[in-house]
């Protein structure tokens, strides 16, 4: 059992992604969850980048974990506009097997709150993860739903989307810290009902009481359990990625590359200490 270390690229989202690869790289992270931000992947690159890519990629031996899209929050939009959304996904089926990659994002959308969500904004998001999920099926490439605000935001609005869609090749990337965000439970409470649809983790730290929700801290600095989780993950034997994604924003203190080479070290010592 092996857990590996990702970078989310977001993280440096103003550096061209070539930059981006070689400072990942650098710091020693062994893959990328690249993300559709304009400097990185956005639905619209061209082909001769994603060549690039691939053969930077290849030569540096790094894995692409997953592609993070943007594709997808089908609840409250058009058959229109989903069926474009759907167009974007067919481009990045295409990238990931460029890229040898086997998962891509795709988020359900919602109302923040699933208690919110109407029967129709399930239907419609379920219905278009379908598609999703049967377009990747050809390619061997997985479609997942990360834990974030919507749909995904909580573990039971969670599971309830996995099993509308009810697809094989559909899972989570697991996101304590947006769990701790907005759900009670987030930790092995959570780990232990994803069992193993739980393709991916996603790490940032946060901290929130009555009157703050703050998500903008290193790994270390906030409250969620991270000792916790990466010893029950040990325990699983989850032989996947952890993938760095702090929302610290840069400033004079720390550039993007010292807080992505912070994150580094402190998920590497929560490997070590297993």
């Amino acid at each position: 059992m092996v857990m590996r270390l990702a970078l989310c690229t977001k993280m440096l989202q103003d550096y061209e992604m070539e930059e981006a690869v070689n400072i990942a790289a650098d710091i020693g992270y062994e893959g990328l969850e690249i993300f559709g931000v304009p400097k990185h992947l956005p639905d619209d690159v061209s082909k001769e980048k994603v060549e690039a890519l691939a053969a930077q990629l290849s030569k540096l031996g790094m894995e692409v974990v997953t592609l993070c899209t943007y594709v997808g929050m089908f609840s409250q939009k058009s058959d229109d506009e989903c069926l474009q959304e759907v167009e974007k996904f067919r481009r990045y089926l295409d990238i990931a097997e460029a890229l040898e990659c086997d998962m891509i994002r795709v988020q359900p959308g919602g109302p923040p709150k699933p208690s919110e969500a109407r029967e129709d904004h399930w239907a419609r998001a379920a219905h278009y993860e379908q598609v999703c999920c049967d377009l990747a099926l050809s390619y061997d490439i997985g479609v997942v739903i990360e834990n974030n605000f919507g749909l995904s935001a909580t573990v039971d609005s969670t599971l309830e989307m996995i099993a509308r869609v009810d697809r094989p090749n559909f899972g989570i990337s697991y996101d304590p810290g947006n769990l701790y965000r907005m759900a009670e439970y987030h930790g092995p409470e959570a780990l232990a009902r994803f069992g193993e649809l739980t393709w991916n983790v996603q790490v940032k730290d946060c901290y929130k009481d009555d009157q703050v929700d703050d998500h903008q801290r290193l790994l270390g600095e906030g409250v969620v359990d991270y000792e916790l989780i990466v010893a029950w993950l040990a325990d699983a034997e989850y032989d996947g990625y952890l993938s760095a994604e702090c929302h610290r924003e840069p400033d004079e203190e720390m550039t993007a590359e010292d807080i992505a080479r912070h994150e580094y070290e402190a998920m590497k010592k929560l490997i070590q200490n297993v």
